[in-house]
């Protein structure tokens, strides 16, 4: 996983939905003892040939995702830093 990711942790499982075909679901969360759970995903209807392969493959899509998160939340961070130092300009 990505270092910039290393306060989220993604754990990555499957649930058979046919002959071949595999739900890939994976969780987010806070990379602490008992870390709440952030998000939730799945893709339906993936063809993997075992079990093992459909669970690396729901990893690779969480961490993704959680990628996708870290930076929506760097973005909101530098947008608030800007529009504090913006108004702390306005006010001197």
């Amino acid at each position: 996983m990505d270092r910039s990711l290393d306060i989220l942790a993604v754990h990555g499982f499957a649930v058979r939905e046919g002959r071949g075909k595999w739900a890939c679901c994976y969780e987010i969360r806070l990379a602490i003892v008992g870390g709440p759970l952030l998000y939730r995903g799945e893709l339906h209807g993936r063809n993997f040939a075992t079990e093992e392969a459909a669970i690396i493959a729901a990893v690779e899509i969480g961490e993704r995702e959680a990628g996708r998160h870290i930076d929506a939340a760097r973005a909101m961070i530098v947008a608030l830093a800007r529009i504090t130092d913006g108004a702390h300009h306005e006010m001197s």
